[in-house]
């Protein structure tokens, strides 16, 4: 594997090991009563992430690579204990964020097809996340 396609992938395990869902699992916001099924769709995100990073850890780990994940972005700090509701439109904006760069990444990786694949795979949930965060974002509080 190249040292261009190692680095891309690098790139995308830290989006999806370092996303704002990732955070949320940690930093427990406040969740109004009758907004539980907003905690069990980042969860599910959250899941999805954890699954193509496994993904990815493997191909790195198999073509003998390290695997670099990274911090949270450091403002993320400032977010921790506000209410879930609140923080759904900044975790869209993160989205529409990760989006943009794992497109980046997959246009880097044309020359390597198990990588673009994986690349392609992880874009495809983020959008998918992108349209449930939007849609808890519409839904109701009780």
């Amino acid at each position: 594997m190249s040292p261009e396609t190692v680095q891309a992938l690098n790139r995308l395990l830290a989006i999806l090991c370092r996303s704002f869902p990732q955070y949320l699992q940690y930093s427990r916001p406040h969740v109004p009563k009758g907004r539980d099924d907003v905690l069990e769709s980042i969860e599910a995100m959250v899941t999805d992430q954890n699954t193509i990073s496994d993904r990815i850890n493997r191909l790195l780990s198999d073509s003998g690579s390290r695997r670099r994940t990274g911090d949270f972005p450091m403002e993320f700090t400032d977010l921790h204990d506000l209410s879930i509701d609140f923080l759904l439109k900044y975790a869209a904006n993160y989205q529409e964020q990760d989006i943009a760069k794992i497109d980046e990444i997959v246009q880097q990786l044309r020359t390597a097809p198990a990588a673009k694949a994986i690349a392609e795979e992880a874009l495809g949930m983020a959008k998918g996340h992108l349209d449930s965060l939007r849609d808890l974002t519409l839904a109701p509080a009780s």
